[in-house]
């Protein structure tokens, strides 16, 4: 009376996940892209930077022309702790970071991969 009719089953395609190749190159690229918001941070670091360091130069101005009678003042003591930071340096150390990671990133993203067995 209730007559059911079963379908069958569609069963779903196995999907295959992608290559090794796919994701490493997917990986690359995600990282190179990553690694410009990078670069992109660092620059507008450096200028920052740079603006800073102009601030310091006018407070080395002003140690400098300080009196004698001034340099072991609380007034020297806080202007020579102002020239004695050394910002370029910790710049120069960010930039070169960046670009020693830039460097193996391409590096990673030029390699010739392995394909397999009998066809490398």
């Amino acid at each position: 009376m209730n007559d059911v009719v079963q379908l069958p089953v569609k069963r779903p395609k196995r999907v295959r996940p992608p290559s090794r190749p796919k994701r490493w190159m997917a990986a690359t690229s995600k990282a190179l892209a990553a690694l410009s918001a990078i670069r992109e941070a660092a620059d507008a670091f450096e200028e920052a930077v740079s603006e800073l360091r102009s601030v310091q130069e006018e407070y080395e101005e002003w140690k400098d022309n300080l009196p004698d009678s001034l340099q072991s003042s609380p007034l020297g003591e806080k202007l020579e702790e102002v020239c004695n930071l050394d910002l370029e340096s910790q710049t120069e150390a960010i930039t070169d970071a960046v670009s020693e990671v830039e460097g193996v990133i391409e590096e990673a993203d030029a390699i010739d991969l392995p394909r397999g067995f009998g066809k490398d």
